[in-house]
């Protein structure tokens, strides 16, 4: 291993350790490494890099899918699609909790970011679930978990980082997490009920009349457009992630404006600034990512890790040894970070194994998903605790972390499923 490369590597966890933005310390020790490899030849590798990685017709989507997720927020959409499902479950066992997970998968149909759904949901479920008996560290688990669907569920940001990296499909790498996804809410549906039903102090919410559930399908049904408008043109191959994107926004603005019209036209602009600075942060972080993953695989780090693993033949034992490392960095470092890192150095050795990528995809994501629920940086927990705290509920961060907990083995299992299934991910895209 090169001086060099160990520089960068110590350089870039140091400044993670210290607290510097992981944009920052990714593009510094990028730079550094470069520097001492190649000299003053590194400020110029460093900005092609980062303007070649903005200036893409794929990465567009990004910023777009970022925007929509404003909208829908500030729109109120969330609340009326969590009516419908709320006015046709709330009498069942588990009733409520089910109408929150099947929230954040519609919203996660639409946004494609985990801890927007997580704090969208938590602005207007949890409030109610208390309500009906629910423990505070449960209710905040179960918005945590489904907030977390936001990243497998179609429209996804880190698959647009994937196909980005990897070449491969966005459209087929989006569809792969439906079956995964669906998979998962059932995971999480039948621990809510079995502790519904456990919990003989929870009140039984009332049974809503058909009046009131036409109502709520009525007043949904323009929102509940929006996830269909986004999948089927990527399903049957007529648009691309960036064209679906359009259309989202698009839509998002007609229903929040002139159906619903719960945004007015002076709120665009502050909508519009919104989106746009999550955005920036989120393009410099995959542009520092970038920086870092040029860095290493310039000085060899996917050689030396290729070479280290050349004696794991069968690729299923690769692929555990890399969802260890990536259940690891999740406790410290963000899930898109974690795809940008780490995807790079492990992609020579997945396709020197032959290991399916659209597969590995959806294992990476699922993969990073549990890293949203694990302490101690947890973006999801740290989102709904917040929520909870805004609400004046009386949340504390272990009351959290303890009610998240289950839904992480739930998606451990779901995991190891689809690890030893892979047909559960492949079906789909290759009927396409």
């Amino acid at each position: 291993m090169s001086t060099a490369l160990i520089i960068t590597l110590i350089l870039m966890i140091g400044l993670l350790i210290v607290g510097v933005p992981i944009a920052i310390s990714l593009t510094s020790s990028g730079l550094v490494g470069l520097y001492l490899a190649y000299g003053d030849g590194a400020l110029t590798a460093v900005t092609q890099t980062m303007f070649n990685t903005v200036n893409s017709f794929l990465l567009l989507a990004v910023p777009l899918f970022i925007l929509m997720g404003v909208i829908l927020g500030r729109s109120e959409i969330g609340s009326k699609i969590y009516n419908i499902f709320d006015t046709f479950l709330r009498h069942i066992p588990g009733g409520i909790g089910i109408a929150t997970i099947l929230t954040c998968a519609v919203l996660a149909a639409m946004i494609g970011t985990s801890v927007a759904v997580a704090a969208m949901v938590g602005s207007f479920a949890l409030t109610n679930l208390v309500k009906y008996g629910y423990k505070l560290s449960l209710s905040i688990g179960i918005i945590a978990a489904g907030g977390a669907l936001g990243i497998l569920i179609p429209p996804s940001v880190p698959m647009i980082l994937y196909s980005a990296i990897s070449m491969e499909s966005a459209g087929k790498l989006f569809i792969s997490g439906i079956i995964p996804g669906v998979l998962t809410i059932i995971l999480f549906s039948s621990y809510i009920v079995i502790v519904s039903i456990r919990d003989q102090g929870s009140k039984k919410a009332p049974k809503a009349s058909w009046e009131d559930r036409l109502k709520s399908l009525k007043e949904g049904f323009w929102a509940l457009i929006i996830p269909f408008a986004i999948m089927f043109p990527l399903y049957l191959g007529i648009a691309t992630p960036t064209e679906v994107a359009v259309i989202g926004v698009t839509w998002s603005l007609i229903v929040g404006l002139f159906i619903y019209k719960t945004i007015k036209f002076k709120d665009l602009f502050s909508i519009f600034k919104e989106g746009m600075d999550s955005s920036v942060m989120v393009l410099f972080v995959i542009c520092g990512a970038m920086i870092f993953g040029n860095t290493v695989n310039q000085l060899g780090l996917p050689e030396l890790i290729l070479s280290t693993t050349s004696s794991i033949t069968h690729p299923v034992w690769f692929v555990c040894v890399t969802v260890l490392v990536m259940l690891v960095l999740g406790m410290f470092i963000e899930g898109a970070s974690i795809m940008l890192i780490a995807l790079p150095l492990f992609l020579p050795a997945l396709i020197a194994l032959q290991v399916p990528l659209i597969w590995y995809a959806v294992i990476m994501v699922m993969a990073i998903e549990i890293g949203l629920l694990t302490p101690p940086v947890g973006l999801n927990i740290y989102a709904v605790d917040g929520v909870a705290k805004g609400l004046k509920l009386d949340s504390s961060l272990s009351d959290a972390i303890k009610g998240t907990f289950p839904f992480m083995i739930m998606y451990l299992i779901a995991l190891l499923i689809v690890l030893f299934v892979p047909k559960l991910a492949l079906w789909l895209p290759s009927v396409m």
